[in-house]
């Protein structure tokens, strides 16, 4: 049982996508080996994220890690938690969003042209909006009176 699992676990690790990218990732998913000197007797794993594995076939699905299989020693940055791995150009990124941007700008020009007018005449006011009725005085901090059409 035990050599069966350990040779499966060698051919899901030997056996990956080879996924090309034209730029850096935020979790780097390279496959590379990188040689550290402080890491001691613990096994130098290449640099495989959990996110680029696939769904089924796991003993811990939430982790997408087997029994037994060894940690890497930056799982924080390899496991299925780690920042995202994203497989498309950001030009992609600022096409769909300038996209999203026009759809947004057609729409609310749709609206602003097709918007009714008021049904009714803007209420108006004799004397200045009734600023004398309503006791207005020279220096108010808050100046009394109803609104009109230069104040707006």
């Amino acid at each position: 049982m035990l050599r069966s699992s350990s040779r499966l676990l060698s051919t899901r690790l030997i056996q990956r996508p080879v996924v090309m990218s034209a730029r850096s990732q935020s979790t780097l998913d390279t496959g590379e080996v990188i040689q550290d000197p402080q890491i001691g007797d613990y096994p130098n794993l290449p640099r495989w994220s959990h996110q680029s594995r696939g769904p089924f076939g796991w003993w811990d699905p939430q982790d997408k890690r087997n029994f037994g299989e060894t940690v890497h020693e930056e799982d924080e940055v390899m496991g299925v938690w780690a920042p995202d791995l994203h497989t498309y150009s950001p030009y992609k990124a600022v096409a769909q969003l300038a996209m999203f941007a026009g759809v947004i700008a057609s729409f609310v020009g749709v609206v602003y042209t097709t918007y009714p007018d008021r049904p009714a005449v803007k209420r108006t006011y004799p004397e200045d909006g009734l600023k004398k009725s309503l006791g207005f005085r020279e220096g108010d901090i808050r100046p009394r009176g109803a609104r009109t059409e230069d104040s707006e």
